[in-house]
């Protein structure tokens, strides 16, 4: 009942006045029944929570709601329709049973057995079970495009031994594929998926598990509706979803200024200035750092197939300078480590906890010194007549990626150190970068729960470029053998150890230079909503395409009274 309209009638004693008083009260609780639209909280309680989320940038929706057609935007299918076994914060490692009440390990880790919740049900009402998780990863054995981790290079086998059983069998122990396996692939029905192929389904009506069904398309918005059959839907208080395209950041800004988007995962400049200040009250940020930003040198050519050249680049970059300049001071400079900080700092060794950020050009003019460079009288320094000379190629459009190279080729030329900055267009740069045709490049590492996943995506020989992420080529028997021992143990104790072995490898040999952490994008309102995660508060990654970080988030989701 609205207070005001209440408040505005005038005792009257008179039977008119009872009458015209009885009509009011009428009128106000027809009003009450009918609800509303949108996110305005002054309304009766049974009007429809809509969440507003700003994750598409780049154009109009295709339809497609396959979670394994790997050409096509699907945003809010991961997650929201579709769940994982598992949920694993990447913020500090931590995991949390979602499709699966438990996991455990053989004890030569080469079979992992999955206990599958009971009572789930898919959105179209049949039973969910144990039969539904091996059809899905069979599905990638069938489909190997669609195994986009590349899940059947390491599994013998996957079976369903009864309706809340799974079994994975290993060709050799493989621990951390727990996070691929568990937390990164998404499960689908077999009624549905048994006769076609994944990558090119388009999976009109999908049917899920997760707290929404899929409601609406239309090329300017993805619309979803809550699932009353949810297995945990007591949790979810958002009764829709809505994506919509926006076709650059700058709009989807300007949205978000305006209140027009709740939640949003987009980098923007100063947006403590553009964003928070326009309603402190309900406007924040909070960039989890989750990735790496770094300066790729091909280790396969001179001069950078020397230690002390790498460690010179290094120690002559301002990765203070890069952070406010390059990423507006939303991440912290990267820890020469490798080592995603404060992330992973129980795995940092105190001998690195306290070094600087800052350039420090002395230092760099003696390790190139001690590596036989003389400084010209033009300042750059040179060997048997040679320039220290490079580019540096770095995509076009990519601002900060383009600001941090310009800062790091200032730097380095400070150093006495010729580098120059080569723009190029996306795919000229994935073609250098896959096929080792560069000198240096501005690239990213790729994180995970544990720092075991950044060094074994990027350093692992088993990785070498083009056929995986280790762009530098970096080879090096000690570091395979960490990885290796990593990887065939689960003994947190002896997988530390590890970790602390790689760090070491990398800080001191510098297989690539760090230089910024990445962040997930990520900034929201409290105006419709609150129980965001935030720095004081991590469950989650809070970036709105970070999957199934975006389910968790939904769970801990309140409307504002």
């Amino acid at each position: 009942m609205a207070p005001t309209l209440v408040a505005s009638i005038k005792e009257n004693k008179s039977k008119s006045g009872l009458a015209l008083f009885s009509l009011l009260i009428i009128l106000v609780l027809i009003l009450a029944a009918c609800g509303n639209s949108g996110n305005d909280t002054s309304g009766a309680a049974s009007k429809k929570h809509i969440l507003t989320i700003g994750a598409h940038v780049g154009g109009d929706y295709t339809k497609s709601l396959s979670p394994y057609n790997p050409t096509l935007v699907n945003e809010g299918i991961d997650g929201m329709v579709y769940e994982t076994l598992l949920f694993f914060n990447r913020n500090d490692g931590k995991v949390q049973n979602l499709l699966a009440t438990d996991y455990k390990w053989s004890t030569d880790q080469k079979q992992l057995t999955f206990t599958i919740r009971e009572n789930v049900k898919w959105s179209d009402g049949q039973a969910f079970s144990a039969s539904d998780v091996a059809f899905t990863f069979n599905m990638l054995k069938k489909y190997p495009a669609a195994d986009s981790k590349g899940l059947w290079n390491y599994l013998s086998s996957v079976t369903a031994s009864d309706a809340k059983t799974v079994v994975v069998n290993f060709k050799t122990a493989n621990a951390p594929l727990l996070w691929y396996i568990g937390g990164q692939t998404f499960i689908v029905p077999a009624h549905i998926f048994q006769n076609v192929d994944p990558t090119k389904f388009d999976n009109a009506t999908p049917v899920g598990t997760g707290p929404f069904k899929f409601a609406k398309f239309s090329p300017q918005m993805l619309t979803y509706t809550k699932n009353p059959s949810y297995w945990q839907a007591d949790k979810v208080q958002v009764d829709e979803l809505h994506y919509p395209a926006v076709k650059d950041n700058q709009t989807l800004q300007l949205k978000l200024m305006k209140g027009e988007i709740d939640w949003g995962s987009f980098f923007a400049p100063d947006l403590d200035k553009t964003y928070v200040q326009k309603d402190p009250q309900h406007n924040f940020y909070w960039m989890a750092p989750t990735d790496m930003f770094t300066l790729y040198v091909n280790l396969t050519k001179a001069p950078f197939n020397d230690v002390k050249v790498r460690q010179a680049i290094s120690a002559a970059i301002d990765r203070g300078q890069l952070s406010k300049q390059a990423e507006s001071g939303y991440v912290a400079p990267a820890s020469t480590t490798g080592l995603i900080l404060p992330n992973a700092k129980d795995y940092l060794d105190p001998a690195y906890q306290n070094v600087s950020s800052t350039a420090d050009m002395a230092k760099a003019g003696q390790l190139l010194q001690s590596a036989g460079y003389a400084k010209g009288s033009d300042g750059m320094y040179a060997k048997n007549g040679k320039k220290i000379s490079f580019s540096i190629k770095v995509v076009s459009g990519w601002t900060d990626w383009e600001t941090m190279a310009s800062v790091v080729m200032q730097n380095l030329k400070d150093a006495g150190i010729d580098a120059s900055v080569d723009t190029i267009q996306d795919s000229a740069y994935f073609d250098a970068r896959n096929n080792g045709n560069y000198d240096a490049l501005i690239g990213g590492l790729f994180g995970g729960p544990t720092p075991f996943y950044l060094y074994d995506t990027h350093l692992n020989s088993a990785n070498l470029s083009p056929k995986g992420f280790n762009w530098g080529k970096w080879k090096d028997a000690q570091t395979d053998k960490l990885l290796q021992d990593y990887s065939s143990t689960v003994d947190p104790a002896k997988q530390k150890q590890a970790i602390m072995g790689l760090a070491k490898i990398y800080a001191d040999k510098l297989p690539n230079i760090p230089l910024v952490n990445a962040a997930a994008w990520y900034e929201y309102s409290t105006k419709h909503f609150t129980g965001w995660p935030s720095k004081d508060d991590p469950y989650a990654v809070g970036a709105a395409y970070s999957t199934p970080d975006n389910l968790m988030v939904v769970l801990n989701l309140k409307p504002v009274a």
